[in-house]
């Protein structure tokens, strides 16, 4: 903490490959939009107008002070603030993705999905997904047995997932559940 590193350690070519095109254009264009007299850089209050254009929030002071360490007599190059934008787009990517999925389950923002709107949910959206198989995942997310899901409980199962698709992990996850329970039987 404190040492000025990036918030996250990866190698520029791989956070290139995770981090679209779009919000790539997005952070160059903020940065030309907000380089003032065309000068190949950007002062402190240049770059906050920027990364307030690219993420909707003003960065705190801490953030500033990891970017511009090193960078305040010539300001901020475009290189360095497409990396930190890259870097950020890729931490709150990764955050926002388990929220989303929430949400999608927890439409009414009660803070938990509940079993009938967990079957609901993927009767509508993904009906090929055996009614069975959704309850066999249900039952083992929902730890307590109450009927329902919490978020820190469906993140856990979420992000266990990561380096395999969603679907597959539920369906051989589900699969396993299944065999399991027809061995007991």
């Amino acid at each position: 903490q404190g040492s000025g590193a990036p918030p996250l350690q990866a190698e520029s070519s791989e956070l290139e490959r995770i981090v679209d095109g779009r919000k790539e254009r997005l952070s160059r264009e903020a940065f030309r939009d907000w380089d003032r007299g065309v000068k190949g850089s950007l002062t402190r209050h240049e770059a906050t107008c920027a990364l307030l254009e690219v993420f909707g929030v003003k960065p705190g002071q801490a953030e500033l002070d990891a970017l511009f360490l090193g960078a305040e007599e010539e300001g901020l190059r475009l290189a360095r603030f497409e990396r930190h934008c890259r870097e950020r787009h890729l931490l709150r990517d990764r955050g926002e993705e388990v929220r989303d999925a929430f949400k999608a389950f927890d439409a009414r923002g009660s803070g938990y999905i509940s079993r009938e709107r967990c079957l609901g949910t993927f009767a509508t959206h993904a009906g090929f997904v055996p009614r069975d198989v959704v309850e066999l995942v249900f039952e083992e997310i929902d730890i307590d047995g109450d009927g329902k899901i919490s978020f820190r409980d469906f993140a856990r199962v979420w992000n266990s997932a990561e380096g395999s698709t969603r679907v597959d992990l539920t369906e051989s996850y589900a699969l396993s559940l299944h065999e399991d329970r027809l061995r007991l039987a």
